[in-house]
């Protein structure tokens, strides 16, 4: 008979935009300091992002990586308050939801 303790990880990845160099990020802060307008898809997900830009407008260093970085924390404010089932399962331990950030140029992976 087997005994043992067993883990189990399961990555679960939501589109948060994070990736160095995301488009979308840096459209929605285009958007912001010089009233660009992007249409059709990327307008859709651009206009999710702005919030992100305005929070990070207030914050000194780069506005683009501080964007990044407001984004990622939305999205996962907003995945943890999207439902009884995450909510339950975070509640429970069962479920962990961390923002993140890959790197294009070296592939390292920040959890931030």
């Amino acid at each position: 008979m087997w005994t043992g303790v067993v883990f189990c990880a399961v990555w679960v990845v939501v589109p948060a935009y994070p990736w160095q160099r995301c488009g979308a990020v840096a459209a929605a802060v285009e958007v912001v300091e010089n009233n660009a307008i992007f249409e059709g898809a990327i307008g859709s997900m651009v206009e999710l992002i702005v919030p992100a830009v305005l929070s990070a407008k207030g914050v000194g260093g780069d506005l683009l990586e501080n964007t990044f970085r407001a984004n990622v924390e939305r999205v996962v404010a907003r995945l943890l308050t999207s439902g009884v089932v995450i909510e339950d399962l975070v509640e429970q331990g069962k479920l962990l939801v961390v923002g993140a950030r890959y790197d294009l140029e070296d592939g390292v992976v920040e959890f931030l």
